[in-house]
């Protein structure tokens, strides 16, 4: 599990270090940091991935477009330079990547640390770390079973790509590789955990199982294409109507079932990224979303959510008081704002066993009260 985050000259945060629990939840105003959180992971994640023998950082890739140097690195700060790093168990790695030239569309890799101390770059370079440094090294190897799952989801659609199996390993991050996946690997077992008892423990069983607990009498159909690298997702919404096009049911229903296949297909160690999985939920279903991602970070599977649903949120809590998932400790909840220059600010409340909090800053989920005060 990455148990932390470092940032420094990123984006809108000069400096950052940033605990991450099991289950981390991400809220805050708009432009508070939120994004360029999930952007830092997703940025090494897609580097990693991308540029295995590179020594640069890849601002423009298949999963993330960033720019050049002068849109990711702090401007405030005036440095040509910034860094990314994260912790896990008892080893911090941080990497400082530089540009000459604002302009410039990559950063070049200028230093890594490990516990403070500084590694010689000079050799070759495996997964940005010297070679013999890169194959025991438990935070790339979390880097690499990153998986997210953007905000800007792919909506109803006739047909969806169906590539060879390897490059369905993850959902894309418009969820636009879920329904191949599921193609693929619909006869994977789903960790005991998350298992809805009465069904098949299978990935599409359970898949199908979750998504009639969020719209009773839902269904679901995924149909290769002959002669075609395409897919058909065909959906109903109760069992007496015949499968149909997804652009002809809910919308609610294409935005839920990436959510739904990214997490059931996880394994143990993988690091997932959700943003805004209340989109086109009604508030029932925000809340039993929260509750279901607060499960699986139980499972063993790290669950990084950015929301802005207090819905979500309460979901997390009344999982937490019920017992039925992850223990308070491992959950971290960061609240992003500015101050009065304009800077970021995080405040973090602390949940307790019955699911409260030890703080509720200005901001932070109380719009309803304040609405509430005001019509009174």
């Amino acid at each position: 599990m990455l148990d932390a985050l470092h940032l420094s000259s990123f984006k809108c945060f000069e400096l950052l270090d940033l605990p991450l629990g099991k289950l981390t939840v991400l809220s805050g105003i708009n432009g508070g940091g939120k994004s360029s959180v999930i952007q830092s992971l997703v940025l090494l994640a897609q580097t990693l991935d991308e540029r295995e023998w590179s020594k640069s950082l890849l601002l423009n890739g298949p999963s993330l477009t960033l720019g050049n140097a002068s849109d990711v690195i702090n401007q405030t700060t005036g440095r040509r330079q910034l860094s990314l790093g994260a912790s896990a168990g008892n080893r911090k790695v941080v990497w400082t990547f530089s540009a000459q030239d604002r302009r410039a569309m990559a950063l070049d890799l200028s230093a890594v640390e490990v516990n403070g101390v500084a590694l010689d770059i000079s050799g070759p370079i495996h997964w940005l770390l010297p070679e013999t440094e890169a194959g025991d090294c438990a935070i790339v190897q979390h880097f690499k079973c990153i998986s997210w799952l953007s905000a800007e989801r792919t909506g109803p659609r006739e047909l969806l790509p169906l590539l060879d199996a390897q490059h369905h390993r993850q959902v894309g991050m418009r969820g636009e590789l879920a329904a191949g996946l599921l193609h693929w690997r619909e006869s994977d077992a789903v960790s005991e955990r998350l298992l809805i008892e009465g069904e098949p423990p299978t990935l599409f069983h359970q898949v199908r199982a979750r998504m009639r607990q969020f719209f009773p009498g839902c269904d679901l159909q995924i149909l290769p294409i002959e002669g075609a690298s395409a897919v058909s997702l065909r959906l109903r919404s109760s069992a007496k109507s015949e499968f149909q096009r997804p652009q002809n049911v809910g919308f609610g229903l294409t935005q839920l079932f990436p959510v739904l296949v990214e997490v059931l297909a996880a394994s143990p160690g993988d690091v997932v990224i959700v943003e805004n999985p209340e989109v086109h939920l009604h508030p029932k279903a925000q809340q039993d979303i929260g509750e279901l991602l607060a499960l699986v970070a139980s499972s063993g599977v790290q669950v990084i959510l950015e929301t802005h649903s207090d819905h979500v949120l309460n979901g997390i809590r009344l999982a937490v008081k019920g017992r039925r998932s992850v223990e308070p400790p491992q959950v971290e909840i960061h609240f992003f704002s500015r101050d009065a220059e304009g800077a970021s600010r995080r405040l973090s409340p602390k949940i307790d066993a019955d699911g409260r909090l030890d703080a509720w800053p200005d901001g932070f989920f109380d719009q309803f009260d304040l609405a509430l005060a005001a019509l009174m």
